[in-house]
């Protein structure tokens, strides 16, 4: 099986000439990726004799996405193939990340410093990875660059480190609010974060998936009524689904400016007025 996969990964770089120097690493990272549970449950064909002919299966299976196997692995050299300033900066991220499903002696090994937890030694870790405050900026950065890829992680968890200025699009469309907020716009700016030019979500033809959970009867109840509420609210006043992505930031900057006077006037009046009156 090593051999046929080794085939069909050299069938697709093939087809990118720029590539040919970094072609044994693309490949072994890629291999990586085909030995992880992520794989399997997503790509694997369900035939029950694992030969040749099931492996060419999965690279024409498709995910939930409706993305084959094939077509992602295309996207991503397509990618490496136009960073020609810092690919390898992507191809040494991903070689330096353990994928998921390893031994509990290979945690050490797996995780940057500041990463691995007080009870490391005893985990068998999923492929998932943790980023906030603490976390250095190396990591950061490396987190990023492979969290971008279709590799790994399958799940980055991030604290408000990573809520603005940063780029987690490439790969991601499922996005999972655990810490609410009071502000909608502070909802869309870390939604915002896979919502971009060329995302996953623009490339495959399906929707970014938001999802915000809380607690019924606590106050995250309530922060969840009053910050769905306020977005309704600003939608009827602005007429419009109000985004803070970059596309759309950049479309509001090219209209043409309201008068302030103008503005004053279209204002909604939500005092109530009274009247002095004497009896």
């Amino acid at each position: 099986l090593h051999k046929v996969a080794v085939g069909l990964l050299n069938k697709l770089i093939d087809q990118y000439p720029d590539l040919e120097d970094l072609r044994e690493k693309i490949i072994e990272s890629m291999l990586r990726y085909m030995r992880t549970p992520s794989f399997l449950m997503r790509f694997a064909s369900s035939g029950k004799v694992i030969n040749s002919e099931w492996l060419r299966a999965s690279f024409a299976t498709t995910d939930y996405s409706g993305s084959s196997l094939t077509n992602i692995l295309n996207d991503f050299l397509s990618f490496l193939n136009n960073r020609k300033e810092n690919r390898m900066e992507y191809i040494e991220a991903l070689r330096s990340i353990q994928p998921g499903g390893i031994r509990a002696a290979d945690v050490t090994e797996a995780y940057a410093n500041d990463e691995a937890p007080e009870d490391h030694e005893n985990m068998v870790m999923p492929n998932v990875r943790l980023c906030y405050g603490q976390t250095k900026q190396e990591t950061r950065l490396k987190l990023m660059k492979t969290f971008n890829t279709p590799f790994f992680p399958d799940i980055l968890i991030t604290s408000s480190v990573m809520a603005e200025g940063v780029d987690l699009h490439l790969n991601c469309r499922h996005i999972i609010h655990h810490d609410l907020s009071w502000n909608p716009s502070t909802l869309e700016q870390r939604t915002g974060r896979v919502d971009r030019i060329g995302a996953k979500a623009e490339r495959c033809g399906q929707p970014i998936k938001v999802y915000l959970p809380y607690l019924s009867e606590t106050q995250d109840e309530k922060m969840y009524r009053v910050v769905t509420e306020r977005e309704r609210w600003f939608n009827i006043i602005m007429g419009d689904n109000y985004k803070v992505d970059a596309m759309s930031v950049d479309k509001y900057a090219e209209r043409v400016p309201l008068p302030e006077e103008l503005s004053r006037e279209l204002a909604f009046r939500l005092e109530i007025a009274f009247k002095a009156c004497s009896l």
